[in-house]
This record gives structure tokens, C-alpha cells and sequence, in this order.
């Protein structure tokens, strides 16, 4: 009679828990780079406002604009530490920033650096997503449509930040569809 013992794990049972796995996938080091700047645009429609702070924060990977965050604070009787006011805008500018970027997951997630060479973001992102659930990519129509939007509706300032988005090789569909919908909102 064999019996088999369940408290002896075998070699080949070492697999972490669903959870742990998981987990595992979305950790490592990312390499950003972040931009903060004062948010002239920002300040100009705004200029009938005294004493107001205005930043614009862009988050970019591998030279590639990834999010853009801005912020507004004034300065007045409720709201007199100059310091205090800089600072909260300048971080509510970073977090606005990070809360864009965070949404192209696709951008930030499937090529952490753990020491891998980078020329393999094809098996992350299966490893990432799975066979299944890979983010669509954006198609040409939308690309060319988001296109005609940037060069009639973008002054030059913002006209590089949405061509940068644009010609980011983690552009999915949604992410095409959200820089379309603020685009078409302008007008609103």
C-alpha cells in the first residue's frame, strides 16, 4: 500500500501563492523622469486671479511622455503661507502627474528594470498581461484622426506634448481615445 504523505512538499510544489505571484510581476525599479515647470498657459488664462501658483509637471520613460500633471494654488487671507502654498502645488501637480501616467499601465508596468535587458517587452508584457488580455494597441485611423485634432487645436506649447504621446510606441487604444476626448472637449 503506498500512502502519500501531504506535509512533504515536493521540489517541483515550490510555486509561490496566486497572490505572491502577482505581486512579483509588478515589482522592480522604473527609471522616470520628471519635469516641473511653471504652468504659464495656466497662469495667463488666469491672470484676472492675483497671487496665483501654477505648475506643470510632465512624467516621461525612456524619453517618452508618459503624463502630464498640473496644479493651482492662491495665495490669499485663508491661505497666507507662502511656502506652504508652493509646495502644495507643486506636489499636487507631481500626484496629478503620476495619476495620468499611472493610467498607461501598459507604459509603466510591463518593462520594470530588474535587471533585464530591454529588448524583450514583447514576452514582459505576456508574462504581464497573460495571452489573453494584452492592451490593444491604437489603430491608424485613430492615430490619424488624434493627428488632425493636435494640428488644429494645439498651440505649439501643448502641440509637442500630444505628438510625443502620439508617437509613443505603449499608445493604446484607450489612452488614444482619452487624448481624442480632451481634445474634442476643448471646444465645450
Amino acid at each position: 500500500m503506498n500512502t502519500y504523505n501531504k506535509s512533504i512538499k515536493s521540489p517541483f510544489q515550490t510555486r509561490l501563492n496566486p497572490i505572491e505571484e502577482e505581486m512579483m510581476k509588478n515589482t522592480g525599479t522604473f527609471n522616470l523622469t520628471v519635469t516641473v515647470e511653471k504652468d504659464e498657459q495656466t497662469l495667463s488664462q488666469f491672470k484676472h486671479i492675483p497671487n496665483m501658483v501654477a505648475f506643470i509637471t510632465k512624467i516621461s520613460k525612456d524619453n517618452q511622455l508618459i503624463g502630464i500633471g498640473r496644479s493651482t494654488a492662491v495665495l490669499n487671507r485663508l491661505n497666507k503661507f507662502l511656502e506652504r502654498t508652493v509646495i502644495f502645488a507643486l506636489n499636487a501637480s507631481f500626484v496629478d502627474g503620476m495619476v495620468r501616467a499611472a493610467r498607461n499601465l501598459d507604459a509603466l508596468t510591463i518593462t520594470p528594470n530588474n535587471g533585464k535587458s530591454q529588448e524583450e517587452p514583447d514576452q514582459d508584457k505576456v508574462s504581464f498581461y497573460g495571452d489573453t488580455d494584452l492592451p490593444q494597441q491604437a489603430t491608424e485611423k485613430q492615430k490619424s484622426f488624434l493627428m488632425k485634432l493636435i494640428n488644429s487645436k494645439c498651440d505649439e506649447d501643448t502641440k509637442e506634448e500630444y505628438l510625443s504621446q502620439l508617437n509613443s510606441p505603449y499608445l493604446s487604444k484607450f489612452s488614444c481615445s482619452e487624448l481624442i476626448n480632451s481634445l474634442v472637449s476643448q471646444d465645450n
